[in-house]
């Protein structure tokens, strides 16, 4: 090594671009989604149905008249919010006993894959719904009872490396408490993997919110949801496809978004 090398300023790393494009495809779609709580252009004001998009209406208006680009915010929003919902559920209960298992026990934990939730979520659903529950709560429960095993895999999959760490158990064996050597040394260098963990349940929560809406399982009218848009929209497919492609695009977008998102944020973690 030579000595411009050994003394050389440490290099500042890479900027992430596939976290950036992810989070503004995040934003993209959740931003709009939050607007609709104060504004929307037209609302539910009715106007002439299955109009083509123009000035006016940028995506068109639907069988009922009604704007599609509001539709679709107002849509968005109440997805979210109901991903999001049982998102945190998952969390607030799977993060505590994933990390007490984590601490406590050796044993291997089953993997759950993240992306085999809405399978599971379809078949809790149709039990749910056949028990006479309400739409919304049929969709939370769907994706919590799936989502919990899955978070307290990953939860434990995350604590146990970083319990281990030679600094952690110094700490451990030079008397420091548990709980203590968790809040100093752990939870810190948790956080960002906790992060990813919520961006991956969001996405896996958001397709099975949107699946069971499109199945009849979910949100009814006159409530609303991307999933009641593709829905809809069907019919029509042949006559107005950006009555389908629209709300099947944020969909999926936003999904592959977070998914993204999670997986720059478990990489930058390490």
């Amino acid at each position: 090594m030579t000595i411009e090398a050994a003394y050389a300023p440490p290099r500042s790393p890479p900027f992430d671009w596939q976290l950036l494009a992810g989070l503004v495809v995040v934003a993209l779609a959740v931003l709009p989604a939050l607007l609709s709580l104060f504004w929307t252009p037209y609302g539910n004001a009715a106007f002439a149905t299955l109009a083509e998009p123009d000035a006016t209406h940028w995506l068109g208006t639907d069988a009922a008249g009604r704007d599609v680009l509001s539709s679709l915010m107002s849509a968005a929003l109440a997805s979210l919010l109901l991903a999001g919902f049982a998102t945190l559920v998952c969390l607030l209960i799977g993060a505590p006993i994933g990390a007490f298992i984590a601490l406590r026990y050796e044993g291997e934990v089953p993997s759950v894959p993240t992306l085999s939730l809405p399978a599971a979520a379809l078949a809790f659903a149709l039990v749910v719904s056949g028990l006479g529950a309400p739409g919304n709560l049929t969709v939370i429960l769907a994706i919590v009872l799936p989502g919990l095993p899955a978070a307290v895999q990953l939860v434990v999959a995350a604590v146990r490396p970083l319990w281990r760490l030679d600094f952690v158990t110094s700490a451990r064996l030079a008397g420091l408490s548990s709980f203590s050597t968790a809040q100093r040394h752990v939870v810190p260098r948790l956080l960002p993997q906790l992060v990813a963990i919520a961006f991956e349940l969001l996405a896996a929560a958001l397709l099975i919110e949107v699946t069971l809406a499109f199945a009849g399982l979910g949100t009814l009218p006159p409530g609303t949801s991307l999933g009641l848009l593709l829905r809809d929209g069907q019919q029509f497919l042949t006559i107005r496809p950006l009555l389908v492609i629209v709300p099947g695009v944020v969909t999926v977008a936003a999904a592959l978004a977070l998914l993204v998102v999670a997986a720059r944020c478990r990489n930058g973690a390490r």
